[in-house]
């Protein structure tokens, strides 16, 4: 199992973010290098890629805001 995290990406540590988009819906198989998700903060957007292969299990819905550094998906 791995952890997908909310990136640092401010020293400020009360700066939060979004999911804006999943491309993987929970319980759906990922593979190394799948695009998973996108995010965004104070208007820089991100991409993420799976680390490892597995089922996504997906623990922040999109548009909810989240603090850098926060576990917001799991590949099992």
């Amino acid at each position: 199992m791995s952890q997908i995290l909310f990136p640092v990406m401010t020293e400020d540590a009360q700066a939060t973010g979004v999911v804006v988009t999943w491309f993987f819906q929970d319980g759906e198989q990922v593979e190394v290098g799948d695009l998973i998700a996108e995010i965004a903060m104070d208007k820089v957007d991100r991409e993420i890629k799976a680390e490892h292969s597995g089922v996504l299990k997906v623990l922040v819905p999109e548009e909810e805001a989240v603090a850098q550094g926060t576990v917001i998906g799991r590949i099992e």
